[in-house]
């Protein structure tokens, strides 16, 4: 089965550093690989041009994005908040992603911190 992989999102940190990252629906399974991702709930704001606006529910980091969301109840609390995208930044070093994720939580505040 082909997913459809959503536009990319620039995201800025606390430390004005920009970050690209790729978007995807939140049911995506992906390669084990390391990387930051931020959970939103993606909501289209222009359907003529798929302009959309993310809602950040949830920032974090790990070395398996084959299973990156832990267990499914911690899926079922983001669903609760509406979440329907993963926003992915592939990053193989863990030293990079925590300080990544420090600067990006400074500046976007996500609603749940699992």
């Amino acid at each position: 089965m082909t997913v459809a992989k959503y536009a990319n999102l620039i995201l800025a940190g606390r430390s004005g550093e920009r970050y690209c990252f790729q978007t995807w629906p939140l049911q995506t399974q992906f390669r084990p690989v390391g990387a930051v991702f931020f959970i939103t709930k993606r909501v289209l704001t222009n359907t003529t041009f798929r302009r959309a606006h993310h809602e950040v529910i949830h920032i974090g980091q790990t070395s398996n994005m084959s299973n990156p969301l832990g267990a499914p109840s911690d899926l079922a609390a983001f669903e609760k908040h509406g979440a329907n995208c993963v926003c992915v930044y592939p990053a193989s070093d863990e030293a990079y992603r925590i300080d990544m994720v420090k600067d990006l939580m400074e500046h976007h505040r996500p609603v749940l911190a699992i």
